[in-house]
C-alpha cells in the first residue's frame, strides 16, 4: 500500500479515499450556529405543526365510549359463587349468560367491540385438567 504524503491532499481515489477519510476521522461536518432567532422560530414552527395534531388526537380519544362489564360473578348461579370450578365441571347447569349494557352516549358507526380476558394464560399447563 502506498503511504500518504505529508501534504493535505489524500493520495487515494474513489472508495479508498472515503475509507481513508473515515479511518483518519477527516470527514466534513455540519456546524450550525444556533442564534436565538433561529431557535425561537424553529420552536414556533414545530409548535404550529404539532399543537393542532395534539388537539385532534385529544378530541378523538375523548369521544371513545368505554363500557366495562365484569360478568365473572353475575353470570354464575348463587350456589356456585364460592366454587367456580364446580360450576364449570357441573354439566347439569346451563352456561349461557345474557348481559344488557346501557350506552351513555350516542355512538356513530362503525362500532368496535373489544373483549378482555384477565388472568387467563393460553398455554398454561393446568388448563388441560379443567
Amino acid at each position: 500500500m502506498d503511504e500518504p504524503s505529508s501534504s493535505s491532499a489524500v493520495p487515494y481515489r474513489g472508495w479508498r479515499k472515503a475509507v481513508y477519510q473515515f479511518t483518519q476521522q477527516n470527514l466534513p461536518a455540519c456546524k450550525p450556529v444556533l442564534t436565538p432567532a433561529w431557535v425561537i422560530s424553529t420552536f414556533f414552527i414545530i409548535g404550529f405543526i404539532f399543537i393542532p395534531m395534539g388537539l385532534f388526537f385529544l378530541h378523538t380519544s375523548q369521544s371513545v365510549v368505554e363500557i366495562v362489564d365484569g360478568y365473572d360473578t353475575e353470570c354464575v348461579p348463587v350456589p356456585f359463587r364460592n366454587s367456580k370450578v364446580a360450576y364449570i365441571k357441573d354439566d347439569s347447569v346451563s352456561k349461557n349468560c345474557t348481559r344488557y349494557l346501557k350506552v351513555p352516549k350516542h355512538m356513530k358507526a362503525p362500532i368496535y367491540v373489544y373483549y378482555q380476558l384477565d388472568n387467563y394464560y393460553q398455554n398454561h399447563r393446568r388448563l388441560d385438567a379443567v
